[in-house]
């Protein structure tokens, strides 16, 4: 447990270097190009991410599960797998910048979305290189790449600030993705060696077919995150996702402490495997801990302290904040929905019940889309907050009761009903505390008190010093 506890360290003092400062300043960059060309980009990068997971197709996830089980494949793995990364990078990029072209994107709009696909498509590269030094278990290697695209976009804002505007802003993230991937790569090579391409057609189409359940699982992960974004935009305009995005983007960055330490656990659970240990049950409960107890205390913020999250919007006028709040409070939900069952989701993929996976993710995408067209021209904003809710209930229960079926250790439900518990009995203070009229200060003060209060009532150190005492 000490290396895992040493990776997650690193990684998250990285991403702390960077990642605050990046959410404050792209705030500070959507006030300062406006909510409608804001909204655009939210939309187009929701396109990018759905090349670009299949551009990955799975690729992430095996090179991380066949480095964990030996560094001797490194030769092998790489030169199948990057030879088919290329091919599906090329089929991606065209494949979505004509789903662009019929969704009605044109003109000036279309040079956009062929910017942010590259964007999207070159970050989905540093994330392939970055496989290799998670199996290897290089934790520490990982945290300074998991920073480093973030970095270089905080520079390149920094130099051309007076000039920014929409388009110069696509193109800042363009040359930062490309940046940071052109590096680690370097880095990969530098350690393990330069892979050579080999476009043998058996190979790549084994390859293929090793990774499709992977590749179907992020897929669908990808649409359900982003479905609700651009039928908003679609739907209702750029203006409204704008709106959308300003509270969504405290949603995402709240997620991304998920995306900074879920890796480091599947990789864990991928060396640890489907044996019945008390490694594997007492890294279950850790990880329990550690994904769900930091988004309550987020959630929770929310719930009291809207408006301080919409201080960077001085341009906004009151009704759009209050609007934006509204978003933000609401997207506490599926934020704690997803704290809670994260963990059981990261253990079933990593352990090879990919295709179970992926039908409870298919079932959740479902039912934010078919939500999301009933919620969004009633509630517009808050009804794309109102469907995340409503998929992330959905395949949160289904991936713990799929763990409670096929897995070798049972689902630890006391511990799962104990945070629950706190969840609720925090989130509903913390809501009811937004109403009273009190300033910032008194709120946040309260806010704490609370948290701290309510996991003393539902024993939540009890459990964090015996997770910690496990070796």
């Amino acid at each position: 447990m000490r290396d895992l506890r040493q990776g997650l360290v690193a990684t998250l003092l990285a991403n702390l270097l960077s990642k605050p400062v990046w959410l404050v300043t792209d705030a500070l960059v959507q006030d300062r190009i406006g909510h409608q060309a804001y909204g655009l980009i939210g939309a187009l990068l929701g396109i990018g991410q759905w090349a670009a997971t299949l551009a990955d197709w799975g690729l992430y996830a095996l090179v991380t599960r066949e480095m964990a089980r030996s560094r001797a494949y490194y030769p092998h793995l790489s030169q199948n797998t990057l030879s088919l990364k290329l091919l599906l990078t090329f089929l991606a990029g065209g494949g979505f910048l004509l789903l662009g072209y019929l969704l009605g994107y044109r003109g000036h709009s279309f040079s956009w979305l062929g910017l942010l696909v590259g964007y999207q498509l070159a970050l989905s590269y540093l994330q392939y290189f970055r496989a290799f030094f998670q199996g290897d278990q290089r934790f520490q290697i990982d945290a300074l790449l998991s920073a480093l695209e973030k970095g270089l976009v905080l520079i390149l804002l920094a130099f051309f600030w007076n000039q920014l505007a929409g388009d110069r802003y696509v193109q800042i993230l363009f040359a930062a993705g490309v940046g940071s991937a052109a590096l680690a790569g370097a880095w990969m090579a530098r350690r393990y060696g330069l892979p050579s391409l080999h476009f043998d057609r058996l190979a790549m189409w084994e390859t293929l077919r090793r990774i499709t359940p992977f590749a179907l699982m992020a897929y669908a992960t990808a649409f359900n995150e982003r479905i609700n974004q651009i039928l908003l935009e679609r739907l209702i305009g750029p203006y409204e996702n704008g709106l959308y995005w300003g509270a969504y983007r405290w949603f995402s960055a709240a997620m991304m402490y998920l995306w900074i330490v879920m890796p480091v656990f599947f990789a864990r659970f991928a060396l640890l495997g489907r044996r019945r240990t008390s490694e594997l049950w007492r890294t279950l409960l850790w990880g329990h801990l550690v994904a769900a107890l930091p988004l309550i205390a987020v959630a929770g913020a929310f719930l009291a302290l809207p408006e301080a999250f919409m201080i960077l919007f001085p341009h906004s006028s009151p009704a759009e904040k209050l609007h934006m709040q509204t978003i933000l409070q609401v997207l506490a939900i599926p934020l704690i929905l997803n704290g809670l069952s994260i963990i059981y989701s990261t253990y079933l993929t990593a352990t090879g019940h990919e295709w179970a996976a992926f039908g409870l993710m298919i079932g959740a995408s479902l039912m934010n889309g078919l939500s999301s067209l009933v919620l969004l021209p009633l509630y517009q904003g808050v009804g794309a907050a109102l469907s995340l809710g409503v998929s992330y209930a959905t395949y949160g229960l289904g991936f713990i009761l799929l763990l409670e079926r096929v897995g070798p250790v049972p689902v630890p439900w006391t511990l799962l009903g104990r945070l629950a518990g706190f969840a609720l009995s925090y989130g509903l203070s913390a809501w009811g505390l937004s109403h009273l009229g009190l300033g910032l200060p008194s709120k946040a003060l309260l806010a704490g008190g609370a948290f701290v209060g309510w996991g003393g009532l539902w024993k939540i150190p009890q459990l964090w010093r015996r997770a910690s005492r496990l070796r």
